[in-house]
């Protein structure tokens, strides 16, 4: 049998052009919900990894017991220097990290604007390693930096709660160049700044030479030899080399099971899983992104029911002239689809929309990567083709002698 003239999924839903806004605002409301969601979900995980992101290397040596940077577990220098004699390694340098006995004191200088001091994330590295993606850094400062008592600051560090009457501030004070304060209760210098943003462990990060590390953070803690222990290894590759081949290399020297090597890449995942599995983050915004689906279902369900109640005179007709359900069926289905379709193109436009003003009011790092763009439009696909096949039974049951 010849299908109707006019496709019914189109005419039906469209015959009254502003029904049809709000049909497809309903569903770009459930696209909203599960892509905002969805995406704090992300930025929370990524802002603890922007770190490791940010290693110029291939692979990273880790304590096998570190389940996540914030933790102080620590290789040694005995196993950094065993690395650089592999095969296929270029160099390896080590990273120092300190989050708890490191505090920055407020920037301001008359005491009695300053709040308390805070702690901050401190990174120690040789800056002539090259082995931090930070852009913003000219080899000038870098430079700089190996005068001790120098510090790079971060420009994405919380910013302090009343920016009424603190504006551009950080809950550090004004961080600028030039600025002086104290890092753990010595004198220190900022001479540059970065981007790079806090997280769920920090408020933000300082970058400083690892002889200031040894000198102001670490010395205290550990005399003899500061910096006899790293909490990470970048390890740098030869041009060419395979990165699975040298990480199985590296990991069968260290027989003694006190060095665990991992790509860039494992490493970014395993800190995102710890995030997830001992932080409240997936449970809290993955009920967000079920909440958006569920809410998304009922409101194409009930636009859905709604439209084959006002049709049934016409699917009546149909079944009269002797097309099958299964036909019937297929035309509700492609009305779900045109509703996918209405409501994710500017569901997703106000989505993105979102992500931006987020981005710059909190700070996190909201990214619209294709990835996640696809799960979002496989979800709301889903989401209006379950509703369908719901609103389908009462096709099924549409008799013509009831209809007339």
């Amino acid at each position: 049998m010849r299908p109707p003239p006019v496709p019914l999924a189109w005419r039906n839903l469209t015959h009254d052009p502003v029904r049809f806004a709000l049909f497809a605002a309903g569903i770009g409301f459930a696209v909203v919900l599960m892509g905002v969601q969805y995406g704090i979900m992300n930025a929370m995980l990524d802002s603890n990894t922007v770190l490791i992101q940010r290693l110029k290397c291939e692979l990273v040596l880790i304590n096998p017991n570190k389940a996540s940077l914030l933790f102080r577990e620590t290789v040694s220098q005995r196993r950094i220097e065993q690395a650089k004699a592999a095969a296929g390694v270029k160099a390896v340098a080590p990273v120092y990290l300190e989050y708890q006995t490191a505090a920055l004191r407020h920037t301001a200088t008359d005491p009695g604007a300053r709040t308390q001091t805070r702690r901050i994330r401190v990174i120690g590295v040789d800056p002539s390693a090259d082995i931090l993606d930070l852009p913003e850094v000219s080899p000038t400062e870098w430079e700089a930096l190996k005068v001790p008592g120098t510090a790079l600051y971060d420009r994405k560090s919380r910013p302090h709660p009343d920016q009424v009457n603190h504006p551009g501030e950080s809950v550090f004070g004004k961080l600028e160049p030039g600025e002086r304060t104290e890092l753990a209760g010595r004198d220190i210098t900022l001479i540059g700044g970065f981007a790079m943003g806090f997280d769920f462990g920090t408020d933000g990060s300082l970058v400083v030479s690892d002889r200031t590390f040894a000198g102001w953070v670490r010395e205290p803690l550990y005399p003899l030899n500061p910096l006899a222990q790293a909490e990470l290894a970048a390890v740098k590759l030869q041009p060419g080399a395979d990165p699975e081949a040298v990480k199985a290399a590296l990991q069968a020297k260290f027989t003694e099971g006190d060095v665990l090597v991992l790509t860039r890449d494992e490493m970014v995942s395993r800190e995102k899983r710890f995030w997830w599995t001992n932080t409240p983050i997936g449970f809290a915004f993955g009920a967000g992104v079920v909440l958006g689906f569920v809410v998304g279902m009922v409101i194409c369900y009930q636009i859905l029911a709604s439209d084959v109640a006002d049709h049934l005179p016409e699917y009546g007709t149909l079944k009269a002239l002797g097309y099958t359900n299964r036909y019937l069926s297929w035309v509700v289905l492609q009305e779900s689809l045109v509703l996918a379709a209405a409501g994710f193109v500017p569901g997703m436009a106000v989505t993105y929309g979102a992500y931006r003003l987020l981005t710059e009011i909190t700070g996190l790092p909201m990214v619209l990567t294709p990835g996640r763009f696809a799960l979002v439009l496989g979800l709301t696909v889903v989401m209006c083709v379950a509703s369908g096949a719901l609103a389908v039974r009462k096709v099924k049951k549409v008799d013509p002698a009831d209809v007339f």
